[in-house]
């Protein structure tokens, strides 16, 4: 068998994550949602109800970045997979948290086998979910706060601490997936 690498990898898993969640109007399949401004990528990920990750790990890949990866993938989503080659398996089970999902891909490389289902989590940090937003989502976010619209004049930084402080986390989690649902004109990669 062939090498597997990141895109023949990442076909198998949108296909997979299409069958699920093709049909759903309220869920969005992300390619490479950056985090914390692009201090972190994910490779995939799904939002609906919840944020889910997909992290890749291919053959062709090493597992140097994922203890960094994983200090922003703990933070930011509910549920986290990791979809691994074979030859990565036995040391992302010691790697990743056991909340956290295994995929591998199959012998014939034509699936991916779930060794591990993983389960959700409500440890998201307000602060990382809120820097998802874009400046004139931040500005929505006022709107929908019933805020002073003058706030919309401070820069986003200054918002993203005042809305921090000041806004209730699941009303500002619930408006941020739906902005992400939403959302238009992402970055072309």
């Amino acid at each position: 068998m062939e090498l597997l690498n990141d895109f023949k990898v990442r076909s198998l898993l949108l296909t997979e994550l299409n069958e699920i969640y093709g049909r759903c109007t309220d869920t969005r399949i992300i390619n490479e949602l950056g985090l914390d401004n692009g201090a972190s990528r994910i490779d995939v990920a799904v939002v609906n109800g919840i944020m889910h990750g997909y992290e890749i790990k291919s053959d062709l890949d090493n597992l140097d970045r994922l203890p960094r990866q994983m200090e922003y993938y703990n933070r930011a989503f509910e549920r986290m997979t990791i979809v691994v080659s074979r030859k990565h398996l036995p040391e992302v089970k010691k790697l990743i948290p056991e909340w956290w999902g295994i995929k591998v891909i199959s012998a014939n490389q034509s699936r991916l086998i779930n060794v591990r289902k993983g389960r959700r989590v409500s440890t998201q940090d307000p602060t990382l979910i809120i820097k998802l937003l874009w400046k004139k989502e931040l500005e929505g976010l006022i709107d929908h706060l019933g805020l002073a619209k003058s706030l919309k004049k401070m820069r986003k930084k200054q918002l993203l601490t005042l809305l921090n402080q000041e806004a209730d986390f699941k009303v500002v989690q619930s408006y941020v997936y739906n902005v992400l649902k939403q959302r238009e004109n992402w970055r072309i990669s």
